[in-house]
């Protein structure tokens, strides 16, 4: 087994400047990878860009909160990722709906004509047991890609959120024991939301062992900073 790595950016889809901003760290930059949400302001941008783009691999970004539902006007829970767990955990009503969205949002990224080459969701609700149970209904357990539940892994181990992370990871390595999907073997970049650092990057990479190893960017503008990352990674090595 080698040394792989991915770096993938969020939110494809979500308005054109983060679309922009995607296809340039894309074009200019070392990103390999963008999420594609469904059924937002600029999803139909998004799709016929990747068309253009055929070396950028294109996964599915479910999206259950902070976003425009593709059945409903609004989310039942509102903007809230946290409600929306909640929700979904404890009420059938809100399960229903989750699923019948999910079901909808694969139906129109399978509509694209893409290949999905791996999923992930708009904060992380894909971690969500019965959100997981449910997308491994829908795409099927057969999959050929691969989902976000590797070990999640801090810039700054000595920092504040190392413990949390901890956290996380406990969800991820239930998922990882029950999936039938492929998963990666470590995530970066949940400690640096938008602050994406190249220095960080390539010390963490330079760390790693052989396997399968994910970096998590949201390029939001042309100069944001994991934009400007992004480009600072052109040149490194990534597998």
């Amino acid at each position: 087994m080698r040394k792989q790595i991915i770096f993938v950016a969020d939110d494809f889809g979500m308005n054109a400047e983060i679309n922009e901003a995607i296809l340039y760290a894309h074009r200019s930059g070392g990103l390999q990878a963008a999420a594609l949400m469904m059924g937002q302001p600029g999803t139909e941008e998004a799709v016929a860009k990747a068309r253009e783009n055929p070396q950028l691999q294109v996964g599915w970004h479910v999206h259950l909160s902070d976003s425009q539902p593709t059945l409903s006007q609004d989310w039942l829970w509102g903007a809230s990722p946290v409600r929306a767990g909640i929700s979904i955990a404890i009420s059938e009503r809100s399960r229903d709906i989750m699923r019948s969205e999910i079901a909808r949002q694969w139906e129109l990224f399978q509509e694209t004509g893409l290949s999905c080459q791996f999923v992930n969701s708009h904060h992380h609700l894909h971690a969500h047991p019965v959100i997981h149970q449910a997308l491994v209904e829908v795409v099927g357990a057969d999959f050929k890609g691969w989902i976000r539940l590797g070990r999640v892994r801090s810039f700054d181990p000595a920092g504040a959120f190392f413990n949390s992370s901890q956290l996380v990871d406990i969800f991820f390595q239930r998922l990882r024991r029950l999936s039938t999907w492929r998963t990666s073997d470590t995530l970066w970049g949940l400690d640096r939301l938008f602050a994406m650092d190249a220095r960080e990057v390539r010390k963490a990479i330079a760390t790693l062992p052989e396997g399968f190893h994910e970096f998590l960017f949201h390029p939001r503008t042309l100069s944001c900073p994991d934009t400007q990352c992004l480009l600072e990674l052109r040149s490194l090595p990534t597998d």
